[in-house]
């Protein structure tokens, strides 16, 4: 009989959020498409269960705390944060604006040339 896979439900103190899709993975974590009660979607990065170490935990936490100490057009806008039990392991995540593309899917469409720049300015 094939296992059914369990939709992840993400709480924070003031918000639900339901796994929709896996947007990409990397090397400590998944980001997911989710829906909260209001059915808004967004994109929240999970450290990975199977990754969790005491070091990446704190990476997690550091790329969390810059990205909420420093507001800026180009830095990522933390939404909601918390942390998630997965396979009885505790988790952190949080939760960002859902992008209609990543950087990467902007490269691996063939930009146009003169939108490059633009772009590489806005990064440094």
């Amino acid at each position: 009989m094939a296992k059914m896979k369990r939709t992840l439900v993400f709480e924070s103190p003031f918000a639900t959020y339901r796994e929709k899709t896996l947007l990409g993975e990397g090397g400590s974590g998944r980001v997911y498409g989710v829906e909260d009660d209001d059915s808004k979607i967004f994109a929240l990065k999970c450290l990975d269960p199977q990754r969790v170490t005491t070091e990446k935990t704190k990476r997690f936490r550091n790329e969390l705390f810059f990205c909420l100490r420093n507001q800026h057009d180009n830095i990522l806008k933390v939404l909601d944060w918390g942390e998630v039990i997965i396979a009885d392991i505790k988790c952190p995540f949080y939760v960002m604006p859902l992008y209609p593309k990543t950087l990467r899917a902007l490269i691996e469409n063939r930009i146009a040339h003169q939108k490059v720049l633009p772009l590489f300015s806005q990064i440094l």
